[in-house]
């Protein structure tokens, strides 16, 4: 028999054996109270929850007995709450008590004769001293719920089909008991929702002719969960499933309709759910389906870059997903993209003209985001039309949208950034040493060290005389300077990861493109540059810096200038252009 749900009700008549390796009851009054105060909310929900389930109980059959591995405590407190409330006063008998009781250290059955008498408060031993104290809690808690004394031992004796009280039932192979028990009391064991599905699954019982095939492609499912890439085009999120959980639960919340919340509250739903299915081997089928018809989009670039994008604006997959069914791949699409124009116009902002640093840094990286999205998607497309290459295409990472940081960087120089300490301004006085050296060996950059190599020029004077030379400095090296209204416009922004960006500190264009090239790995380290690490940087920043936008033939290589700003830009508005009104754009 493998793992299912047993009501309490349903282990009337058991008997349990607590072995010399179990250690003693230990449940204190805070322990007793949650169970209590949840088994009354419980039995005051008005709703269809018909099962309070415990954890699991691990257990190992011996004859006609079964010796707990795991739950000894869970079981031992229902035993108090059940003797209180049937014989508060008077001795249980093996008829009237909940399951039967002994423990192998017992040599003449004084703890199994200590539960089933009138309990006192005793201390002759640690065992006696933690089920009194237990039993006189339960006793103090009832004298203020009195009404509830009928409802409890209804819950305690409802079988399985009823609203009932149900533990998780772990049946473990004699040869593994040794091993169970370690791995269990050292944490090493963890019963996740994806565990007791396998199990149920699995069972020799539930009609199921080939079992190793199911392992086999349920293994295949994990492996394929497992990618992050996969993972990450379902789940918004920096952290893996809840509590420790699988993250295949996403599939078996789906075919059950388990809702977030619901997950939340009780990660085991979905096994909740299958194992009231008499019909375990078509729920599978469906998990199978399901499952399948999930890689399909995510094989496919269109949707896979689609709701991996609306995932990350924070729609739930589950609901996506639903908008699948019936539907041909093109109306999916179509869906997909109203759905992203949506988002975009929740932005107060209606045109991409109009967005600005000013603007939201969420706001700001969703049009990036969408802009190397739909960059990839064409390139794509170009390829699969003109080379047929079906199976190989670029993803979009989207799982270091949360494993990076990421800053929104202005490409062009901000002039309006004076270097305000001599440590800033030799620092810069070398980055232009490096970029422009024609530049560099002129009276300019003479009058800027010996400013620069007299400590005392600190004052306002000297600071405001550095400020008129920086200036004249930088737009004799890069001529087409941004018009104000740009400097903070789409046209000059990208997206960066942390890192590389605040590697540029105070550089220019073209120690910035160098850092970029490096950190992206196409251009191999330089001594100079040795704290530059590597990142991954997204494809239109990458083209921002190696100038892929202007075609001009006479494009300078030097500076971000307003030609390259405009050619930004509109490529941005031509790939966005289903989500923008084309026709704003170009008001």
């Amino acid at each position: 028999m493998g793992i299912e749900l047993k009501a309490i009700g349903d282990l009337k008549g058991y008997s349990f054996v607590i072995p010399y390796l179990q250690r003693g009851y230990k449940w204190t009054e805070p322990n007793i109270n949650v169970l209590l105060e949840d088994l009354k909310q419980f039995i005051s929900e008005n709703n269809e929850k018909k099962m309070y389930c415990l954890q699991p109980v691990a257990v190992v059959k011996k004859g006609d007995k079964y010796s707990i591995i795991d739950g000894q405590q869970r079981l031992t407190t229902l035993y108090l709450i059940y003797k209180y409330l049937i014989a508060e006063n008077h001795p249980l008998t093996e008829a009237t008590e909940l399951f039967h009781y002994e423990y192998e250290r017992d040599n003449n059955n004084e703890r199994k004769n200590f539960l089933r008498d009138v309990i006192e408060k005793n201390d002759k031993n640690i065992d006696f001293f933690f089920m009194s104290q237990a039993y006189h809690k339960i006793k103090d808690w009832f004298k203020g719920n009195e009404e509830l004394k009928n409802d409890f031992k209804k819950l305690c004796e409802a079988p399985k089909n009823e609203k009932s009280i149900q533990v998780i039932w772990y049946p473990v192979e004699t040869e593994k008991e040794h091993e169970i028990f370690r791995n269990i009391n050292s944490g090493k064991i963890q019963l996740t929702n994806c565990d007791l599905i396998k199990a149920l699954l699995l069972k020799r019982n539930n009609g199921i002719k080939n079992p190793e095939q199911i392992a086999t492609q349920f293994q295949e499912m994990e492996q394929q969960f497992a990618e992050d890439r996969f993972w990450y085009m379902l789940k918004k999120t920096d952290v893996d499933p809840f509590k420790g959980q699988s993250r295949m639960d996403v599939l078996f919340n789906l075919i059950c309709d388990i809702k977030q919340e619901d997950y939340r509250n009780e990660p085991r739903s979905a096994f909740f759910e299958l194992s009231k299915d008499t019909d375990v081997l078509s729920k599978w089928k469906q998990a199978r389906d399901k499952f399948q018809r999930i890689k399909d989009l995510f094989d496919d670039p269109y949707s896979f870059h689609y709701i991996g994008f609306l995932v990350y604006c924070g729609d739930e997959f589950s609901a996506i997903f639903k908008k699948h069914e019936g539907k041909n791949k093109k109306d999916f699409i179509g869906e997909l993209k109203k759905d992203i124009k949506g988002h975009f116009e929740k932005h107060k902002t209606k045109t991409l003209k109009e967005y600005s640093y000013l603007d939201t840094k969420e706001a700001l990286r969703r049009v990036l985001i969408m802009h190397n999205i739909e960059t990839i998607l064409q390139r794509y497309k170009n390829l699969h039309d003109k080379l047929e290459l079906r199976f190989t295409y670029e993803y979009f990472p989207f799982e270091l949208l949360y494993k990076q940081d990421w800053d929104i960087e202005h490409i062009a120089s901000q002039t309006d950034n004076k270097l305000k300490t001599n440590d800033d301004r030799k620092e810069w006085l070398e980055a232009i040493s490096a970029d422009f050296p024609k530049n560099y060996n002129n009276h300019r950059c003479d009058e800027l060290k010996e400013k620069l190599s007299n400590e005392n020029n600190n004052n306002d004077e000297t600071t405001k005389e550095f400020d008129t030379l920086f200036d004249d400095l930088v737009k004799e090296i890069e001529g087409d300077e941004l018009l104000e209204e740009k400097k903070h416009g789409i046209g000059n922004l990208v997206m960066l990861d942390r890192s590389t960006n605040r590697s540029f500190k105070n550089s220019l264009f073209p120690q910035k493109r160098r850092i970029v090239l490096i950190a992206s790995g196409l251009r191999s380290e330089q001594e100079q540059y040795k704290e530059t690490k590597s990142a991954y940087v997204p494809i239109c920043t990458q083209q921002v810096y190696t100038k892929s936008y202007n075609k001009d033939s006479d494009v300078k290589l030097n500076c971000w200038g307003n030609k390259d700003y405009d050619a930004y830009l509109q490529d941005i508005q031509e790939k966005l252009s289903d989500y923008f009104s084309v026709d704003e754009e170009n008001s």
